[in-house]
């Protein structure tokens, strides 16, 4: 009895963590920010992975109830601890919520944990089932048309109404694409999937950032080497498909960018609410070259150079993201103050040699001395971000953090290896890690909580 009523509890919890991942995916930010007593679902989640840190911090590897690595559960406990460490050389405080709230990224590893436990045995379960509709149903959500009453619903109960991210919409995509390859064991079924998600995806994508453009480029490349064998075998299905493909992808690009004035993600019900567009695709009377002329994306590979011992890019969001970069490295080295001057432009000037920054971090306690200036702290003034995550860990934790962070993955990748002689989980984590070097990622609730849930599904491979 006892036994069957545990087995029940395990169902609820598995169903309900199923839920809020569902929904995570569908409406991101805007639901991470719904406000449940006085503090958002996204707390919470962080909340629980601060409790789960803590709990594996001191839990011995017998005890742990799901079997994975145990060099990736031992580097766990080591981040976990040197968070503490941290804390205490830095002179921060366990009882400022700015220290969690900036530590967010090292409780969010624990999401592999909690999700390598709810994922195995899901078998038929409607959350696999369901997984094919994702992309189309963000796909619709985002670019045609958002509901009038979920929209009320968001600006009415959460900090902030906003569709899903582009690094959030990439580990989707990717993740879709990975399980049901599993799922469908190479056939002609994933395969087309495939083909269709990224031709409608990849414009979409490149709109929103080229953060997430280039990994799934990435991806997409990987993936045809994986599907070679099966091209091979079917070379006609394959010409088919791409037939069908080639009119969906400029179809999805003029529907973006294009030069027919397309309505775009509910625009229609922004105006009605008096709120701010969060795109302004319709815009763009441009048709898709033009457009990607515009983005410079191809530009960005050729517009790097050197001056003064730094490196600079004459693509500006390239040049922002690469000066901060090597302002968080230079200042753990080096005393530094950042002025401006007479043209209002940031300039850092150093100082004297630091002698312990470099092995300790800058903490938890306040922002990142490089992103205190108002020029990096974005239009509404809260960015604090540099928009890398190993820059991220290097600043807050100093050289050995970053290191723990590359190793906890490697560890990943060597338990695979070990359990299937291949490297095929490189097809999930790379591109998916790749987005996190030049975007906001890991250090938000969303993106880890899919990432690393999605991660544990595959790595049970039961469905």
């Amino acid at each position: 009895m006892l036994t069957k009523k545990k087995s029940e509890i395990h169902i609820y919890i598995k169903n309900f963590y199923l839920v809020l991942l569902a929904f995570v995916i569908l409406f991101g930010r805007s639901f991470t920010g719904l406000y449940i007593f006085n503090y958002r679902i996204g707390e919470y989640l962080i909340l629980l992975c601060l409790l789960i840190s803590i709990f594996i911090l001191f839990l011995p590897y017998d005890r742990l109830p799901v079997k994975f690595d145990k060099l990736n559960f031992y580097i766990l406990k080591a981040i976990v601890f040197h968070f503490f460490l941290t804390v205490l050389l830095t002179s921060g405080s366990f009882l400022n919520t700015y220290t969690f709230k900036s530590s967010s990224y090292i409780w969010t590893f624990s999401f592999l944990y909690i999700g390598l436990f709810i994922m195995k045995d899901l078998n038929d379960n409607w959350f696999v089932r369901m997984v094919p509709f994702f992309l189309p149903l963000l796909y619709i959500l985002s670019t045609i048309r958002f509901p009038k009453i979920i929209m009320e619903f968001f600006i009415n109960n959460s900090d902030k109404f906003d569709f899903v991210k582009a690094s959030d919409l990439l580990v989707i995509y990717i993740a879709t694409n990975y399980i049901l390859r599993i799922y469908y064991k190479n056939s002609i079924k994933d395969f087309s999937y495939y083909l269709i998600s990224s031709a409608i995806y990849l414009p979409y994508l490149l709109y929103k950032s080229k953060g997430a453009f280039f990994p799934a480029v990435l991806f997409i490349i990987f993936n045809l080497l994986f599907y070679f064998s099966f091209i091979k075998n079917n070379k006609l299905k394959t010409i088919l498909l791409v037939l069908i493909c080639i009119p969906l992808f400029f179809i999805s690009s003029f529907h973006i960018y294009g030069n027919f004035n397309f309505t775009k993600v509910g625009e229609e019900n922004y105006d009605q609410l008096g709120v701010d567009k969060p795109l302004s695709a319709s815009t763009i009377q441009e048709n898709l070259n033009s457009l990607v002329n515009e983005k410079n994306t191809g530009d960005i590979f050729y517009s790097f150079f050197i001056m003064d011992g730094r490196l600079y890019s004459q693509e500006m969001m390239a040049n922002w993201r690469l000066q901060i970069w090597q302002d968080v490295a230079r200042d753990l080295f080096y005393y530094s103050d950042y002025t401006e001057d007479d043209r209002s432009y940031l300039v850092r000037i150093e100082g004297e040699r630091r002698n312990d920054i470099f092995y300790k971090g800058f903490g938890y306690n306040e922002k990142l001395p490089a992103m205190n200036h108002w020029e990096r702290s974005g239009t509404d003034g809260t960015n604090e971000n540099p928009h890398n995550f190993i820059i991220y860990s290097l600043g807050r934790g100093g050289v050995l953090q970053p290191l723990l962070v590359t190793i906890f993955h490697l560890s990943i990748l060597l338990y695979w290896y070990k359990k299937y002689r291949n490297i095929n989980i490189l097809l999930y984590i790379t591109p998916v890690l790749m987005t996190s070097f030049f975007d906001a990622s890991m250090e938000s609730v969303r993106f880890p909580f899919v990432y690393y849930s999605f991660l544990g599904l595959i790595l049970n491979e039961k469905i």
